[in-house]
């Protein structure tokens, strides 16, 4: 699964600087693609349309394509969690005949899921127009195609195309929604948004597509994998749910604000949220290129000469490059993503300034910098334990995360403003002290780990 970090890292270890550059690149849009096309389209979309669409109506807008990102990341977790790790058993046991089949299997679950609750919301709970509900309701869709499409992303090997998946979509978003805006408003705007989403899904549907050439056989053989691996579902759903349940809980709070029937978002909280994330892009391009190649290449090592009947003194030579691979990876992540997370905290005012922000909104920033520094070494953390296969140790993480981050953010509000921000910056903290805890616990006894604790043999 982790075949295009391998092209990536070929290209960036060229001898030419733009090949260098080009690779940096390509791995900005395959690690945290769909986020920065969120970033890039509405700040473009903003400017564009500034003086078109009333600052409401741009705020419906952007609350309503928040709206479809979060729930549909929340509805997706579950199914991706399984997905990724079918895929990689269907890999693994050279059976990519399969994959097709998979994939649409994996998307008529997906919508046939997120469809009926779709509509309940946009029919219930919000007042929108018939065009508005029908073209929010294909942003939710379209949204939740894409989190699904991107589990195969590490599969592939065309990275140009994802670039151009992304980069075209972005194209399409910006101008349609230029262009439709002042003839149809909100509508107009969400069309546009919506079209270049459906750009980007269906690019990367063709990659996949073109990666696996193969006819569809199988396509609910996914479905067995969920009783196997409902640990897995489970932590889908949690992980997901705990990146946005703070926002959801001061969505909630007093300062929550409705820019619409049915909708309520927190405007300054999730504004300093989304710009402290943008922090994290240059420590998942290293952990994507560098990182987590080297690490693979140990782990693949280790079990190979395991089946292979190597010497116990070759398997414990292997189990220290695998822990001095991971030591060196979690070392390099902490000195880059610190000096950028440091280097944000000093220039925080400025940054809010240029996103044209109150003088409030700098705290905030500054603990989801914080808050996105220890949440980003979570995820490695979590990405190795799951190599591994500790999924109850991931479960019990990802329980703790959501739970945290609910209770402590809710705890600080009545604090006010300056603590705003402070809760997830705790939950991401204790998340990843007990994660590493566990992580190193479980991999520094691997040996006993693959022999004894994980041998059904034994029990």
């Amino acid at each position: 699964m982790a075949g295009i970090g391998f092209a990536l890292r070929t290209l960036v270890e060229r001898d030419d600087l733009s090949a260098r550059l080009q690779g940096y690149g390509h791995a900005a849009i395959v690690a945290a693609g769909p986020w920065l096309f969120t970033v890039l389209a509405l700040a473009a979309f903003e400017a564009a349309t500034k003086g078109v669409l009333d600052r409401e109506a741009l705020s419906r807008v952007t609350a309503l394509l928040i709206y479809n990102f979060s729930f549909s990341l929340v509805f997706s977790g579950p199914i991706v969690m399984v997905l990724t790790r079918h895929l990689a058993d269907l890999l693994y046991a050279r059976q990519a005949e399969e994959v097709p089949g998979v994939l649409i299997g994996a998307l008529i679950l997906l919508w046939g899921i997120q469809a009926p609750v779709g509509i309940a919301f946009v029919t219930l709970v919000l007042d929108l127009s018939a065009a508005e509900s029908l073209l929010a309701l294909l942003g939710f869709l379209v949204t939740g195609g894409v989190w699904l499409a991107c589990v195969f992303l590490s599969a592939l090997k065309n990275y140009r195309a994802i670039s151009l998946a992304f980069a075209l979509g972005m194209l399409v978003a910006f101008a349609a929604g230029t262009y439709l805006s002042p003839r149809y408003g909100e509508a107009g705007a969400l069309a546009g948004l919506t079209l270049g989403l459906a750009v980007i899904f269906y690019i990367l549907l063709g990659c996949i597509l073109a990666e696996y050439p193969y006819g569809i056989r199988n396509p609910f053989g996914l479905l067995p994998s969920f009783r196997k691996y409902w640990d897995l579902a489970c932590v889908g759903l949690f992980y997901n749910a705990a990146i946005w349940v703070d926002k959801w809980v001061m969505w909630l709070s007093p300062d929550g604000q409705s820019v619409a029937p049915g909708v309520i978002t927190n405007p300054s909280y999730d504004s300093s949220m989304f710009l402290a994330y943008l922090t994290i892009v240059p420590a998942l391009i290293l952990f994507l290129v560098s990182i987590e190649t080297r690490f693979f290449e140990q782990y693949v090592a280790f079990y190979r000469d395991i089946q292979n009947h190597a010497t116990l003194q070759r398997i414990r030579q292997n189990h220290k490059l695998i822990l001095s691979v991971l030591g060196e990876g979690i070392r390099n992540i902490a000195i880059v993503q610190g000096i950028i997370c440091y280097l944000a905290i000093l220039v925080a005012p400025g940054l809010i300034g240029l996103a044209k922000g109150g003088i409030e909104l700098v705290s905030m920033f500054r603990f989801g910098v914080l808050g996105a520094f220890f949440h980003t070494l979570l995820l490695f953390a979590m990405i190795v334990i799951a190599y591994f296969d500790l999924r109850r140790i991931l479960l019990g993480v990802t329980c703790l995360f959501f739970a945290s981050n609910a209770i402590l953010t809710l705890a600080f509000i009545p604090f006010g403003a300056p603590w705003t921000g402070y809760g997830y910056f705790l939950a991401s903290l204790l998340s990843f002290a007990v994660a590493c805890l566990a992580g190193i616990w479980c991999i520094t006894r691997l040996p006993y780990m693959t022999f004894i604790a994980n041998n059904r043999g034994l029990h």
